[in-house]
């Protein structure tokens, strides 16, 4: 199985990659190959936040970029393919009667990511993504 991590996943990164490390994802089918990946967007994210008020989180997003980038490599892009689906996940979006905006703007783009790389989507908070299960697949880990 394909999975492109959200970020929210990544704010712990060590967390995550003990657990994927010794195969005890809590969530995840066992006995069948996981490929885990980042998208671009995520690390754009989690290098956002260098620049917060916040001074815990100003320390340390830096390396939970560097530890998401060594695990999992170079992060999925916002390609031209992804940036027709978010489209598609816009839509799905408005026809559950949920708003599109700036708040949810990268969520919806990194659902984009993952539809365009035949990925099941993991995150900590399935909300983020409700309206989407007639297009993809999206996991709470």
């Amino acid at each position: 199985m394909r999975i492109l991590l959200d970020t929210n996943l990544l704010v712990d990164a060590d967390l995550l990659i003990d657990s994927i490390d010794s195969s005890a994802v809590v969530g995840l089918p066992s006995g069948e190959q996981h490929d885990f990946f980042c998208s671009a967007l995520s690390y754009a994210e989690l290098q956002e936040g260098e620049f917060s008020h916040n001074t815990a989180i100003r320390t340390k997003t830096p390396l939970e970029y560097i530890r998401a980038a060594e695990a999992f490599g170079e992060g999925l892009p916002f390609d031209d393919l992804a940036a027709y689906l978010y489209r598609v996940v816009c839509r799905a979006v408005v026809e559950q009667g949920r708003q599109v905006g700036r708040r949810r703007r990268v969520d919806l783009m990194i659902a984009a990511t993952a539809l365009a790389n035949d990925c099941v989507l993991a995150t900590r908070n399935i909300a983020d993504f409700r309206g989407l299960e007639p297009i993809l697949t999206v996991m709470e880990l």
